[in-house]
């Protein structure tokens, strides 16, 4: 495995924003990440896809 797994933990850290507003994202599915009983998970490449795919655009939550 040439990347990393990302927890919520690890999301919170990388972005500039707090766990409430991070939920908001996760929970609507806006995030590329896989639910896992309560937990979030990603990988640094998905979110690397995710971030491309969604640069120039707002998103509003």
């Amino acid at each position: 495995m040439d990347y990393k797994i990302l927890t919520q933990d690890d999301l919170l850290e990388l972005f500039p924003f707090g766990k409430t507003k991070l939920k908001c994202l996760l929970d609507a599915g806006v995030l590329p990440v896989v639910k896992v009983g309560r937990d979030y998970l990603t990988n640094e490449r998905e979110l690397d896809r995710w971030f491309e795919a969604n640069k120039g655009k707002e998103i509003f939550y």
